[in-house]
């Protein structure tokens, strides 16, 4: 069992922002807590005196508000996974690409929040939300939204000292995106050595950055790095137990292939 001095379940937005900016105490959110409470149990993570526990927060929601899909943070990977909306979405490639994640109990309460934070360079979904140019909405400690494209929130590149603040939610175009998926792993259900998932931004569609040209493709890139990568950036590619780092290298390339085939209607 985690033993912590101090867990709070917030009520408000604002009482949790309050909470994680106080200087004086180390304190995270918690969400599925999935990640964070096995860290905590296993005394893995020694640098925490709190929890905020954001359950208590109206984060949960999967809904159309004009041209935008809106997935709220606390939004669970099970829910993402079983929504009709989603399920259409880009060739259900946000519900196939969730299935990855993890076995069916650890879906019912990771997050969508939790996975944007931990940004895993295994994780498929992040790779995909990464390849469609999703848009993260969060709240600085101010209590001042802001919204950031996917990869400048990862980076903290738009921000880079406002770290102190929570996700509340992101959000994708509702346009019509052609998706591919190709991955390598040890058995089919395993989380993957190395992955891609192509998106194909359709003419004359709307999306997040005005600079992602209509009718270009994106890539992401899973297992080559410390967090996956959009194809063309530097890849650093892990060297361990699941494959040395000039085997990713090898594979990737073969992948972003596939999902470009994919994609395409093709067959490699």
């Amino acid at each position: 069992m985690a033993i912590l001095p101090e867990y709070h379940r917030a009520e408000t937005l604002s009482q949790a922002l309050d909470l994680l900016a106080d200087p004086r105490l180390r304190r995270l959110p918690l969400a599925g807590g999935t990640h964070l409470v096995p860290a905590l149990e296993t005394r893995q993570r020694r640098d925490v005196d709190g929890v905020v526990d954001l359950a208590g927060l109206d984060l949960s929601f999967i809904e159309r508000d004009g041209h935008y899909l809106r997935v709220g943070a606390m939004t669970t990977l099970t829910d993402l996974v079983q929504h009709p909306v989603c399920a259409s979405f880009a060739g259900g490639i946000l519900p196939r690409t969730a299935r990855f994640e993890g076995p069916q109990n650890l879906c019912n309460a990771a997050t969508v929040g939790g996975l944007i934070a931990l940004a895993e360079p295994d994780s498929e979904l992040f790779a995909a939300l990464l390849a469609l140019d999703a848009a993260i909405v969060s709240l600085t400690r101010d209590e001042v939204e802001t919204v950031q494209s996917f990869e400048d929130y990862i980076s903290g590149q738009s921000q880079p000292t406002c770290r102190a603040d929570l996700i509340t939610e992101m959000r994708l175009s509702l346009v019509q995106f052609e998706s591919g998926h190709a991955r390598i792993a040890r058995t089919p259900m395993d989380r993957c050595i190395v992955a891609a998932i192509a998106i194909e931004f359709p003419n004359g569609g709307s999306t997040q950055a005005p600079s992602v040209s209509r009718g270009a493709v994106r890539i992401g890139l899973c297992g080559v790095g410390t967090r996956p990568l959009l194809s063309g950036s530097e890849l650093n590619p892990p060297d361990d137990f699941k494959g040395s780092a000039e085997y990713r290298l090898t594979m990737s390339e073969i992948v972003r292939k596939r999902a470009l085939a994919c994609m395409s209607g093709d067959q490699l």
